[in-house]
């Protein structure tokens, strides 16, 4: 590891110096139902979550719970394939390991992914999302910012996206002809979906996805220095009248838009 890291314990760094064999130029965080982008890479080792010690472990379907080393270009790229969340009894500073090896590790870059509830009506499952900017209402009350994030250690009043990486995205779009829609993201601590009364809120409050992770991990990226890129993969419509979502509908969503979802990365990926 290029720079030591005291939140990660000694034998998580032994271990992940051990997978990598040195430092990585960016990473990716990919989210429910969107692993199976991990094939299309060139991915020259991978290694199981469960092998890590003291990594937290996935108990959500569609989490694979792997690492993956992979080469995009000349760039050594790290690729966590699946996340752990708040919801899952996991404490923030769980939730945010993986931006921490990452900027252990050298990552300069992180493309950072979901699976998100469609908020603005013109949003349909299927729809692929820049994230243009968060709203992060329930972030301050459950994550312990100072503990988390000291204000002599690194900056806590920039922007959480990278404004150049979005002209990036917008560029790979227009060149890999995959449709990227734009919108706030809204963070929702979960584990249920959320309610009539709190989709309504966000629409008020100008969200067009809502989702339970990436907000964290945001703020981690920033902190630690990285340009950061979010997208969101719309998997259901969330309406303000009764209705049923299953993780499985979720999941279901994301494998169908997978091929455009790869081909849309590896355009970033080659631009970035």
């Amino acid at each position: 590891m290029q720079h030591a890291d005291a939140t990660i314990p000694a034998p998580l760094r032994a271990a992940l110096e051990n997978f990598t064999g040195g430092s990585v130029d960016a990473a990716i965080i990919l989210g429910s139902g969107l692993g199976d982008f991990a094939s299309r890479l060139d991915c020259q080792r991978s290694i199981s979550t469960q092998e890590l010690p003291g990594y937290p472990r996935s108990t959500v379907p569609g989490h694979a719970g792997k690492l993956h080393l992979c080469r995009s270009g000349n760039e050594r790229l790290l690729l966590f394939q699946g996340r752990v969340h708040g919801y899952e009894g996991y404490t923030p500073e769980e939730t945010i390991l993986p931006v921490r090896i990452a900027a252990a590790l050298g990552a300069r870059r992180l493309l950072v992914t979901n699976a998100a509830g469609g908020l603005h009506p013109s949003f349909d499952a299927g729809d692929l999302m820049l994230i243009r900017d968060v709203l992060p209402l329930p972030v301050s009350q459950l994550l312990p910012l100072e503990r988390l994030f000291p204000s002599e250690h690194g900056p806590r009043h920039t922007p959480l996206l990278s404004s150049s990486l979005m002209n990036t995205a917008r560029s790979a779009s227009d060149a890999s002809g995959v449709a990227l829609r734009e919108g706030v993201y809204a963070y929702a601590a979960g584990p249920s979906y959320e309610t009539p009364a709190e989709i309504a809120f966000y629409r008020l409050a100008g969200a067009d996805a809502v989702g339970m992770s990436t907000v964290p991990e945001l703020f981690a990226a920033r902190h630690a220095g990285l340009q950061t890129l979010g997208i969101s993969c719309i998997t259901n419509k969330s309406v303000t009248v009764r209705q049923r979502v299953s993780h499985d509908e979720v999941t279901s969503v994301a494998a169908r838009v997978s091929e455009d979802f790869s081909r849309l990365v590896l355009s970033i990926l080659s631009r970035w």
